[in-house]
């Protein structure tokens, strides 16, 4: 089985104001995008994301709905520790956990060598779900594993900086002497995520803390115990490395996201410049059986019969998500959230819906209004068309006054009007974001 940790619980002192985590990357947050190469991931059991003290529900809001439904309950948000070591340690235990429950075996049982886990940091918010697989691999293969890219600075090893000369000014650069001149071919830099056997990188994390060993990289730590670990072949007491991405940088000042928001903007501009608004229209149906539930808008309507759907059916919705993925030209419904993907059974049409509103957001565009009708021969739905309206609203992220829902009979014609089925159409129009 295959667990991520995903570290968010540093104080972002040099982000200056605000948590980086939390910042906004184009209509998602740094987080959300730093957990989504994960959600697909081969084998994944459990991921659990460590937060600032007292901070767990400003994580959770942090992840979008899409996230949320996605991980369901493989999810965990813990707080973390004072130091970025101790926060390591504590997803790790919190993941063993999980993966111990996931195969009934006893609180104090030892994983499995097949159980390994993937250590991430929460700013790196553009590693690819190919690079995850790669480290998951190597990980299997070797025991630990480190994604790593050449270096494009010629490295030196230097002294500590001194402060400037007797009588220098406090302006004058702070310098000091180079010691070594080491070659560029032979080093590299690390990102994450790193790979390691679960079990025993939990061990050396618990060694690290009772002999204060402190580390800004854990594969630093396998490289240090692992020798006198047990379970740790002496094949495995090298960490393996495979070939990272020079986009998968980490967050660590406000200007690592001003680059790039400029560029965002200037794709979107380029994109919207001939066109600032776009017209999407939407269509579903679905049949109506007993034994499920009615729901239209996001909210649940009295009724005797349901839609038969995958997810939860909600017609309306899942109208209005091809409208907008339609007018944005993002595909459709069924491209982003298929029925084959046992993610989406019995899903929420509102984390769907909600999803797709961030995506087009993320392509540059804002809902301007939506126009709705259901057509249903029973219930009569006169009396909902103002809390389904409402509901939209909140899940769209738009004022519910430039939102219209219709409600429409069939006159006894076809499926729908015999009560067989539930049709639905939207309209929506999106403007080119300034």
């Amino acid at each position: 089985m295959v667990a991520v940790v995903v570290t968010a619980a540093g104080r972002s002192e040099r982000f200056g104001g605000s948590k980086k985590e939390y910042a906004d990357l184009g209509g998602r947050s740094v987080l959300d995008a730093a957990v989504s190469p994960f959600l697909d991931l081969p084998g994944l059991s459990a991921l659990v994301i460590t937060a600032p003290q007292g901070g767990l529900e400003a994580a959770r809001t942090a992840l979008s709905a899409a996230t949320l439904a996605a991980l369901g309950a493989k999810l965990a948000i813990i707080e973390g520790g004072a130091t970025r070591r101790d926060s390591v340690r504590l997803g790790l235990e919190r993941a063993a956990e999980a993966l111990r429950r996931a195969a009934g075996l006893a609180s104090d049982a030892s994983l499995p060598s097949s159980d390994i886990v993937l250590i991430h940091d929460g700013a790196r918010p553009w590693a690819s779900a190919e690079l995850a697989k790669r480290v998951m691999e190597a990980t299997l293969a070797h025991g630990a594993a480190v994604p790593v890219v050449p270096l494009t600075d010629t490295p030196k090893r230097i002294a500590p900086a001194t402060a400037g000369a007797a009588g220098a000014t406090a302006a004058q650069p702070r310098g000091g002497l180079i010691l070594e001149h080491p070659a560029r071919s032979s080093l590299g830099g690390a990102q994450t995520p790193q790979g390691f056997r679960l079990g025993p990188i939990l061990d050396m994390h618990r060694r690290a803390e009772k002999e204060g060993v402190d580390c800004t990289d854990d594969g630093e730590l396998w490289a240090r115990y692992a020798a006198t670990t047990a379970g740790v072949s002496q094949g495995e007491a090298l960490v393996a490395w495979v070939e990272g991405e020079t986009d998968n940088r980490k967050v660590t000042f406000r200007t690592d996201l001003a680059a790039v928001h400029d560029a965002v903007g200037r794709a979107a501009g380029a994109a919207t410049a001939t066109c600032p608004f776009r017209i999407g229209q939407g269509w579903d149906l679905h049949r109506l059986v007993e034994g499920r539930r009615l729901m239209l808008g996001g909210i649940e309507v009295p009724s005797d019969k349901g839609e038969e759907a995958h997810s939860d059916g909600d017609v309306l919705l899942h109208a209005i998500i091809d409208a907008l993925l339609g007018a944005a030209a993002l595909g459709d419904i069924g491209s982003h959230f298929p029925p084959s993907d046992q993610r989406w059974k019995d899903a929420d049409s509102k984390a769907l819906a909600a999803a797709a509103a961030a995506l087009v957001r993320e392509a540059g565009y804002e809902p301007v209004n939506l126009d709705c009708t259901v057509v249903l021969e029973r219930p009569r739905l006169g009396h909902w068309k103002d809390a389904m309206r409402d509901s939209i609203a909140r899940v769209l992220g738009m004022d519910a006054r430039v939102i219209s829902v219709k409600a429409k009979t069939n006159e006894g014609v076809d499926a729908v009007g015999e009560g067989r089925a539930i049709e639905a159409h939207a309209a929506v129009i999106l403007s080119a974001r300034s």
